[in-house]
């Protein structure tokens, strides 16, 4: 009867491995949300990647960019997967991260290593197809992250600014997919609007665990105190300043700078965000914090037809 228990359990726990949801939510579709930064190149690139008076290239760019959007997609789960490998261990102790499939073992190891296999290769494949230069960045972004999850990570600021160099990286390669030459504001700003995000999810986690911060994960004990805040104030600052320079340097912007009208949504946008980190229980996930707050998707929207507006009037 035991033997026959011990069989029955194991076959549960095969059937449970190869379940096709536990398998899909480890590769956090949730945080693909991200790979959308490939298509903010585009957005400002007119009048120098195309041109509203003559919009023929603009389908094979979208096409172009959507294939980079979905590599991405493989190449930043395949590192999710590595993370959640490599902390299967800690995470079991972490009152939301057991659940996810890996750690709770919904998902096996040999599962997860040929998932992570297929997916890396196959995204830095299609990026390289795309263009050779975006797969030398799938690769930058590959051995970044793996440097990461070896242990930096545990390295108190290296580790938000390698986490935040994937937000850059993401608009890189959608600048490099429609061959163009940013403002080196945009870069700017998305490097300052990363590290506010990044901090932000810190702040979250070093409030929300209290006491428990360092053995949750042991580089939060060193942003407990003061110093958390202080790193979120000046990046904040930072992502303003920068956004609100870009709108008036970049060079293929409206001359009159009818693009400042913008910044005001911007503002609310940091601002708004800078409440849920102190009052949300779902601080430490951005991706969701963002996308389940009315008032922060509308400020979102709004920005995105102000832009659109800008651009129409101005053309």
């Amino acid at each position: 009867m035991e033997t026959s228990n011990k069989l029955l359990d194991t076959v549960e726990g095969s059937a449970a491995s190869l379940n096709p949801v536990h398998l899909v939510k480890s590769l956090r579709p949730k945080q693909w949300i991200k790979n959308f930064l490939v298509f903010l190149p585009f957005v400002f690139a007119v009048k120098v990647a195309w041109d509203l008076d003559n919009l023929d290239p603009v389908p094979d760019i979208i096409f172009g960019l959507f294939v980079v959007f979905l590599a991405f997609c493989a190449v930043s789960s395949a590192v999710y997967l590595l993370n959640d490998l490599m902390d299967r261990k800690a995470d079991q102790l972490h009152p939301l991260k057991r659940h996810r499939p890996i750690a709770s073992g919904k998902v096996r190891v040999s599962t997860a290593m040929a998932a992570m296999a297929v997916l890396g290769l196959g995204g830095l494949a299609a990026l390289a197809l795309v263009d050779p230069r975006l797969g030398g960045i799938g690769l930058i972004y590959v051995f970044i992250n793996l440097g990461y999850s070896l242990g930096l990570k545990r390295v108190v600021l290296i580790d938000v600014l390698l986490v935040s160099s994937g937000y850059v990286i993401r608009a890189t390669a959608g600048a490099i997919a429609i061959d163009v030459t940013p403002s080196p504001w945009l870069y700017a700003t998305t490097a300052a609007g990363a590290l506010f995000i990044v901090l932000g999810r810190r702040y979250a986690e070093v409030r929300l665990a209290g006491d428990d911060a360092a053995n949750q994960r042991s580089v939060l004990g060193q942003y407990a105190g003061p110093f958390i805040g202080q790193l979120l104030t000046i990046s904040a600052t930072t992502a303003l300043a920068a956004y609100a320079l870009y709108t008036v340097e970049a060079q293929n912007l409206p001359k009159n700078h009818t693009m400042m009208l913008t910044v005001p949504f911007v503002m609310f946008g940091l601002f708004r965000y800078l409440y849920l980190l102190n009052n949300s229980q779902e601080a430490e996930t951005p991706e969701q914090l963002i996308s389940r707050d009315i008032p922060l998707v509308v400020a979102i929207i709004c920005w995105v037809g102000a832009v659109g507006a800008v651009l129409l009037l101005n053309s």
